[in-house]
């Protein structure tokens, strides 16, 4: 089981709407990949760039080699699994990681203006 968060361009949707909207996302029907940010927003871009400093990917055309990743996880440092939408990033991490990507992902995402929505806890949204 992973700790699970969702950050997304606050126009998105509102805070009303939210559930209808991340059910409708959720699909994953957009017509392009999900583990580039080919098609992001720059925003959404920038913070995919800073993030998998620290949380490096372990699917896309960023992911970590086998060897790599074998070596990440027996040292107990954290990895993630993304899955990217033209206005959101969806990150996956273990449960003992999911407290330092709250504070890491609380403090990128007001620097770039993003909305989090803590979709394994309450699915309280926080905004710019």
């Amino acid at each position: 089981m992973s700790y699970d968060i969702l950050i997304f361009e606050p126009d998105a949707t509102t805070d009303k709407d939210f559930p209808q909207w991340w059910r409708r996302v959720s699909r994953w029907e957009e017509p392009h990949d999900y583990d580039t940010t080919e098609r992001s927003t720059p925003a959404i871009r920038s913070f995919y760039r800073d993030l998998i400093r620290s949380f490096p990917p372990i699917n896309g055309p960023y992911a970590l080699a086998e060897e790599e990743l074998d070596a990440r996880e027996a040292e107990g440092l954290p990895v993630a699994d993304y899955t990217i939408g033209t206005d959101f990033i969806y990150v996956s991490v273990s449960w003992s990681d999911a407290n330092a990507l709250v504070k890491i992902v609380g403090q990128m995402a007001w620097t770039q203006r993003l909305a989090v929505a803590y979709v394994s806890e309450d699915s309280s949204i926080f905004r710019p």
